[in-house]
């Protein structure tokens, strides 16, 4: 077996995945899934999706059959709270960050998933940044915390156009929630910042773009969770100057770990597919800081 990078024999990525990640997982066959597929992602390989994860991690044909159908079942139809995976990921990264620097910055912003064909869960023709046009794909509104050195997506949420919600059809085959309606970006990015108030991560300002910092609600929203922002807002927005703020929006992207990589259609395999690149950019940017990061007695 051999993953690139040897992270399945790295102490600290074996801690993280079946440790602290892997105890939010029931069974030892979901926990030894997970580590599998996590460490596929961090290895080498173009694709990060089930069948050439399973192809490199092992050489025998029948071996490879068996992890990709063992994959497969997880990330598709396994019983495992992606709520508890990210929770415990954004804590063991918000921790680290706080060593070096107070996380003050959560950013709201989204990215398009490219897709061909329209049986996807949420795929539509629609403006995404990432191709910098109208096209053919999905949306995913993330929620990322940032210090003054690092920054990492801790959770996202998949928008669903109404297409989609209001059709029984389309709901049956991508397996949708019964209580998952039609929600706007703005409503998304406010149901992941009540979850990160919830779960006490750290974030004094939040940052958005005008497709965020439009909408009066959203920013009524902050206020009420008792958060600052620094927003853009298109031309015809009427606004108030009060002062100048130097904070600059920043972009990240967990592209490099195989983000858009999920070839399922289902919103549950979207979402799982989702939690473990999360967790796996959480582990990477905590091994960064160990590497890189002088000591705080050293900086005395």
């Amino acid at each position: 077996m051999s993953y690139g990078a040897d992270f399945s024999t790295n102490h600290r990525a074996q801690e993280f995945f079946q440790g602290i990640v892997g105890k939010h997982l029931r069974r030892p066959e979901q926990r030894e899934s997970f580590a599998t597929y996590a460490f596929g992602i961090l290895g080498d390989g173009e694709r990060k999706s089930v069948e050439p994860i399973a192809a490199r991690a092992f050489s025998d044909p029948e071996d490879v059959q068996r992890c990709h159908d063992r994959l497969l079942y997880f990330i598709r139809d396994s019983p495992w709270s992606d709520r508890d995976v990210r929770r415990a990921a954004a804590r063991y990264v918000v921790d680290a960050m706080q060593e070096h620097e107070p996380v003050t910055v959560w950013i709201i912003d989204d990215t398009g998933f490219l897709k061909q064909g329209k049986n996807s869960v949420g795929v539509k023709r629609q403006y995404t940044g990432s191709a910098g046009k109208i096209t053919n794909c999905q949306i995913g509104v993330s929620l990322c915390v940032s210090n003054r050195k690092e920054q990492v997506p801790i959770d996202f949420e998949l928008y669903l156009p109404d297409d989609w919600t209001d059709d029984p059809q389309r709901r049956k085959a991508a397996r949708i929630p019964e209580e998952r309606a039609f929600k706007t970006k703005p409503e998304l990015a406010l149901d992941m910042i009540g979850r990160a108030k919830a779960d006490g991560i750290p974030g004094d300002i939040v940052l958005a773009d005008a497709g965020y910092g439009d909408s009066s609600s959203f920013r009524a929203a902050l206020r009420g969770h008792g958060l600052d922002y620094a927003v853009a807002i298109k031309s015809p927005t009427r606004f108030w100057l009060l002062g100048m703020n130097d904070e600059v929006e920043r972009v990240v992207s967990a592209e490099e770990f195989g983000l858009d990589h999920f070839e399922g259609r289902s919103f549950p395999g979207w979402n799982h597919h989702v939690s473990v690149v999360l967790c796996c950019y959480a582990f990477v940017v905590v091994e960064r800081m160990r590497h890189f990061f002088p000591s705080a007695r050293r900086q005395a």
